[in-house]
């Protein structure tokens, strides 16, 4: 059976599930919306989980269906794409953009892997960490792609290193997805979970989070998590030799053909000084309401303007996910559906039930594993915390425990895609290299999951809460 006609059928008898779902007895707590909006979550969850049609189409899908089945106007479901949180994500892609154009995202890596000898250990570390520190500004994919070479050609310079069969290269690999993972977490422009995050906190709550209390709560948890995954992966997948010979040199190499920076160079560094200085501004300033949005449109503007930016507008445009805008736009779309219809409150309800005699830090914990495991089923980020961080804001209304700090609590646990090549471009993309096989990263996912689900715990109860 060919690839279309099995996504055919896949489309075809999830709709036909989901009508059959909507004749269904349900108990009387549940009105005739609620079951319906029920139906359609079904439909994108397994049209996210297998991809029948593109992910972005299946959120414009989740729009149409809303609109004809009366849940959301088709101008409200269509509004949710020009959310004021697609500007921070279109300023990361930007500024990716300008960056990638005079090669500094590679320097960037370069520099920051060269710092750390030919050990082997070091060297796995500089790859994350770099990689880690790249996905903090731009798209997670972008950090691997751009990371995944200066691995492969470091791994290149020992001929015993051999694609398959050696834990180095395993380690190298499964530790660039997981940096790129780790790192999205750190600020609103790593991830479209971080920004759908804080888009759900001001859409329920009517609190606007601002770039510094997104990432005073997060960078924590990435400083943790990246140093975590790294010694886990050495006990898992051991290197079979302390060094490299000539990996460090390579790296060195290729920074001096690139010479001292230009002055082009330069000035992409001073607009992203300027970009992140105004993303941070109203933490220490009295600027009005929104700022974040407001900043990351001048952001955008004066990376493009003539005269003062440093990339075309013909030459950003190619490299911006356009379709992130929709995905983003269609999450927020079955969110406020499952909310106004009451699925998220009686989602919150049952949960209540479970955790009543529970304290904040198994509840934080409970919640935090079961969205982390739940990226194996959505395989997307931006579904996943569609999916739980209304529920997360739910429950702690019902708890009385602080809404904000456990909505945030879910969207960083969206983030931790650890298990499967399937689960987020970056593991695909490294899947891709042939160093690995697939259980090899779930056998190391599954320990860093647990790991990091307690991680994050921990540092939500002791600096949150």
């Amino acid at each position: 059976m060919n690839a279309d006609r099995k996504n055919l059928l896949i489309i075809i008898f999830t709709l036909l599930g989901a009508y059959c779902l909507t004749l269904l007895p349900f108990p009387e707590v549940f009105s005739q919306d609620a079951v319906v909006m029920m139906a359609i979550a079904v439909v994108g969850a397994v049209f996210w989980i297998t991809e029948c049609i593109p992910i972005s189409l299946t959120a414009l899908m989740i729009i149409l269906l809303q609109a004809l089945t009366g849940i959301i106007p088709i101008s409200q479901g269509l509004g949710y794409i020009a959310t004021p949180v697609n500007s921070i994500i279109f300023a990361g892609f930007i500024m990716a953009a300008a960056l990638s154009k005079y090669n500094l995202d590679r320097r960037i890596g370069l520099m920051i892997v060269g710092a750390m000898g030919k050990r082997t250990d070091k060297l796995i570390l500089g790859i994350m960490v770099a990689t880690g520190f790249l996905s903090m500004w731009i798209s997670n994919s972008a950090s691997t792609a751009i990371m995944l070479p200066i691995a492969v050609g470091i791994m290149k310079m020992d001929d015993s290193i051999v694609a398959g069969s050696s834990n180095l290269g395993r380690a190298m690999t499964i530790g660039i997805a997981y940096a790129a993972n780790i790192g999205g977490m750190g600020t609103p422009a790593g991830t479209p979970a971080s920004s759908l995050t804080i888009a759900f906190i001001d859409q329920l709550l009517g609190v606007q989070l601002g770039f510094l209390d997104w990432f005073m709560r997060a960078a924590p948890v990435v400083a943790l998590l990246i140093p975590l995954a790294w010694k886990l992966l050495l006990v898992v997948y051991p290197p079979e030799k302390d060094t490299i010979e000539g990996g460090g040199e390579m790296v060195q190499k290729e920074l001096q053909q690139m010479g001292p920076l230009s002055a082009k160079q330069k000035h992409v560094y001073i607009l992203l000084a300027l970009a992140l200085f105004l993303w941070t501004a109203d933490s220490f300033l009295s600027l009005m309401p929104g700022w974040l949005y407001i900043a990351s449109v001048i952001i955008s503007l004066i990376f493009v303007m003539p005269g003062v930016g440093v990339v075309k507008w013909k030459e950003a445009s190619p490299q911006i996910g356009w379709g992130i805008f929709i995905l983003v736009g269609g999450g927020l779309a079955l969110g406020s559906g499952l909310t106004e219809t009451g699925v998220v409150s009686i989602i919150a309800q049952q949960m209540h039930i479970l955790l009543a005699e529970a304290n904040v830090l198994l509840s934080v914990t409970f919640l935090a594993f079961v969205t982390a495991m739940s990226i194996t089923f959505f395989s997307s980020l931006t579904a996943t915390s569609t999916t739980f961080v209304p529920v997360a804001v739910g429950l702690a209304q019902q708890l009385g425990m602080n809404p904000v700090l456990l909505g945030i609590t879910t969207g960083l646990a969206s983030c931790m895609a650890f298990l499967l090549p399937a689960n987020t471009p970056p593991n695909a993309i490294t899947y891709a290299a042939g160093y690995f096989k697939s259980y090899e990263m779930t056998k190391s996912g599954l320990l860093l999951t647990a790991a990091s689900v307690v991680v994050l715990s921990i540092v939500a109860n002791l600096l949150w809460f």
